[in-house]
């Protein structure tokens, strides 16, 4: 009977943690300076973006923006461009990957697939705002695992925390949980 209401407190958990990142990325907030420079210091530190021009069998991370408050880190490859002059882009690591770099180019707000794990970082209108870092995966809801003040002063904190949830998508170490991966790398 325990196990059992340990099992629906845990699913009521995650339930609540995936309406909290939808609605969070659904949010039209205005970001302040520091949550802007947040962004952008992830997304220099990932150095590829979606639709990007890159070399030819390139495999690795890369980012986008979801609206204008939101981040996704995936693992992306390289398409080639069809045309008169055929170059390589960055895209999803997914069969259609090439389509996800035309639907970004055209403006198109991509939900992360589900066969891609990756992480979302947006953040929470908090005084200071806080910045918020799930895990994706499949269907599953998206589980926190990282909240900080949205402040530039946590950047090596966020650093961390997003190398730990790359190591894990690379990595899933089938004899734990997230959670339990996290606290073993004090994240």
């Amino acid at each position: 009977m325990l196990k059992s209401s340990g099992m629906f407190h845990f699913k009521l958990l995650e339930l609540e943690s995936e309406l909290l990142a939808k609605e969070l990325a659904g949010q039209e907030a205005v970001l302040t300076a520091d949550c802007e420079d947040l962004l952008q210091f992830v997304e220099a530190k990932i150095g590829v973006k979606l639709a990007d021009s890159i070399f030819k069998n390139w495999h690795g991370w890369l980012t986008y923006r979801r609206q204008k408050n939101a981040l996704v880190i995936a693992r992306g490859r390289s398409f080639i461009e069809t045309g008169i002059f055929p170059r390589h882009r960055a895209g999803l690591d997914i069969a259609s990957g090439l389509d996800t770099i035309t639907e970004y180019q055209r403006g198109f707000d991509l939900t992360p697939p589900q066969e891609l794990n990756h992480l979302l970082i947006n953040f929470r209108l908090l005084d200071p705002p806080h910045i918020l870092v799930w895990y994706g995966e499949n269907i599953a809801p998206y589980q926190l695992y990282f909240e900080a003040d949205a402040v530039y002063e946590n950047e090596q904190l966020l650093k961390e925390a997003l190398t730990q949830g790359c190591i894990w998508i690379l990595t899933k170490p089938k004899e734990m949980t997230l959670s339990e991966f996290l606290k073993k790398n004090q994240v």
